[in-house]
């Protein structure tokens, strides 16, 4: 006959290596998309101080993460200058993603210089399939603690 504790030693390690699976997956795909975006800032600079002010791009991008639900996303934004009192302010546009995973690049791009966009889209299409995998990742943690809820109920 089983005694309780040795019943919940295999669920308890199961639940933490669904945890620990899930977290690992969560870090390697923000691993790869800092990876993406620093290297998106870098190529970006080395071009600014190669081209005209006029032909300089706009285009910023960054990671906001979510620390709390193992999440983060992916953001696209515009930048400009605000003059103010004689002083310029940087400030930002965030744009708007379209269905899905992906930033709707052709208006986004409207009006910035070849080499950005290129760029911008090579970078896009790397950045909609790590969406894409932190998406389904996010229905396997829902699911989970779904399943963790529903047999906490089955118990009572």
């Amino acid at each position: 006959m089983r005694t309780e504790p040795s019943e919940n030693q295999p669920t308890s390690t199961l639940e933490n290596g669904v945890h620990i699976w899930l977290e690992t997956q969560f870090e390697q795909l923000h691993d790869q998309a800092r990876m993406l975006v620093d290297d998106y800032w870098r190529q970006l600079q080395s071009r600014q101080k190669k081209v005209a002010s006029n032909e300089r791009g706009r285009i910023g991008v960054r990671i906001r993460r979510r620390e709390s639900s193992l999440s983060f996303s992916i953001e696209w934004y515009r930048m400009a200058s605000l003059r103010q009192n004689g002083q310029t302010k940087p400030i930002c546009q965030y744009l708007k993603k379209g269905l899905g995973y992906r930033y709707p690049l052709q208006k986004i791009l409207k009006g910035e210089p070849d080499w950005e966009q290129t760029l911008v889209e090579e970078l896009e299409n790397e950045f909609v399939d790590i969406r894409k995998q932190l998406a389904l990742l996010g229905k396997i943690r829902d699911a989970y603690h779904q399943f963790q809820q529903a047999r906490q109920e089955g118990n009572r």
